[in-house]
């Protein structure tokens, strides 16, 4: 890989990991309820994954936006972070919730990305 596509990758994964930041500020975690900041960016970069794949043909404008921006705001360990956080306080109903709501409806907006790309 050129240093190019790791500078661009770099660009966009500091611009996604702040823009996660931000959002986390103003809608921070609570143990007794819907954990609704990384579900926001965990869905909405399962829609724009899905849109981005099939619109992008550049290799950098991928590198910057699919590995870069969608990896900084994304995050599958935060979500394992507060799945066991629910359950370390026994909110198994909530836990529940969030971990099949996150899974179904992240791999829903995947697919309905590359159907809008596809239009």
């Amino acid at each position: 890989m050129s240093f190019t596509l790791y500078f661009w990758i770099g660009l966009g994964g500091a611009l996604g990991s702040v823009l996660r930041g931000t959002l986390n500020q103003y809608i921070p975690f609570h143990v007794h309820g819907f954990s609704w900041s990384t579900f926001i960016v965990n869905m909405l970069g399962c829609l724009l994954i899905g849109l981005l794949w099939v619109k992008l043909e550049n290799e950098v404008q991928k590198a910057f936006w699919i590995t870069g921006v969608l990896g900084g705001l994304t995050t599958f360990s935060g979500l394992g972070l507060e799945l066991m956080r629910y359950l370390n306080e026994k909110n198994i109903q909530l836990a529940v919730l969030y971990g099949c709501s996150s899974l179904i409806i992240g791999i829903l907006l995947v697919w309905f990305g590359q159907k809008l790309a596809s239009l």
